[in-house]
């Protein structure tokens, strides 16, 4: 029954995570095609919720795939994550968004 639900949720976090994608690339290639560009790069730590080590990593990986961010450290002693981003003046947006992976992958690998 355990490998139901997560089976579940990869699906529901699969289509999460692609809509994401989609929506950040559309947001990079319009900030990139204005005669503005709006870059505001900066960094910030991200608490990791408790997770198995496939967990982070995969954590890590997703949060480097969506445009406008990069994992740059995982202190597993500390359970943060460091995270450069493009736009630091939507901090709280950014890491609302990586609080909710770090939520899904927690229902995947948990």
């Amino acid at each position: 029954m355990k490998w139901l639900k997560r089976t579940y949720h990869f699906i529901l976090f699969l289509g999460f995570y692609l809509w994401k994608l989609i929506i950040a690339n559309l947001f990079i290639a319009y900030d990139i095609l204005t005669p503005k560009m709006r870059f505001n790069p900066g960094m910030i730590e991200i608490d990791l919720e408790p997770s198995s080590k496939f967990g982070l990593l995969l954590i890590s990986n997703l949060v480097s795939m969506t445009p406008g961010t990069l994992s740059t450290d995982l202190d597993l002693e500390r359970r943060k994550l460091m995270v450069h981003v493009l736009y630091l003046d939507k901090r709280k947006d950014t890491e609302r968004e990586i609080s909710e992976i770090i939520k899904r992958v927690g229902r995947i690998t948990n």
